[in-house]
């Protein structure tokens, strides 16, 4: 259904500005349709126009943003490396309990680990119930891409390692920042444990 809405809107949008985003258009009519626009205008790079119409659609009494209209309008943030939106769409979070849901605790990593900074990275991870895979993954990139390599470590003995994933995520950290004998270890650890990974 998505793919549809996209393919009769997509086009037309490249040449609207936001002021020209409405929430009485036809197609804003139902959150699906919401969300199917959002997702296309992140998709397309127009970030601003998908936070405009987030805003719109939240000030609205037509429809309610639900958990994914907001990690859209979060991934929205990020790509713009906005820290004060961001913030405010984190505080609707968890005013809305929408923080509950993963797919928004997780953008909220990202969206922390892109402005770099470690300390929201931590918070929202502490505030997670249940991380999933893409959580400690997030976290650890995180942590190891900005120097908190003993908390990364420490962090990763927490982590359910038998998830290449995860090894994945600081492996690849620790060696762009150039921490080669750090990797090496590592790879000889995951060998040591063969299967399990």
């Amino acid at each position: 259904m998505c793919g549809m809405k996209l393919q009769q809107i997509g086009n037309s949008l490249k040449k609207l500005d936001s002021s020209q985003i409405a929430i009485t258009e036809n197609f804003t009519k139902s959150l699906i349709n919401v969300n199917c626009l959002l997702k296309n205008l992140n998709h397309t790079e127009q970030y601003w126009k998908a936070l405009h119409l987030f805003q719109q659609i939240h000030s609205s009494h037509h429809l309610k943003p639900d958990h994914y209209t907001l990690s859209t309008a979060l991934t929205a943030c990020s790509n713009l490396h906005d820290i004060k939106v961001g913030s405010q769409l984190h505080g609707h979070a968890i005013r809305s309990g929408l923080n509950e849901f993963p797919h928004v605790s997780n953008t909220l990593l990202s969206l922390y680990a892109k402005l770099r900074d470690i300390v929201l990275v931590k918070i929202v991870f502490d505030e997670i119930q249940r991380p999933d895979i893409y959580s400690w993954t997030t976290l650890l990139s995180a942590c190891t891409k900005l120097g908190e390599l003993e908390y990364a470590f420490w962090m990763f003995d927490r982590s359910p390692q038998e998830n290449v994933a995860i090894w994945n995520a600081i492996i690849t950290g620790c060696a762009e920042k150039g921490h080669y004998e750090v990797v090496f270890n590592l790879f000889e650890k995951m060998h040591v444990l063969g299967g399990k990974t």
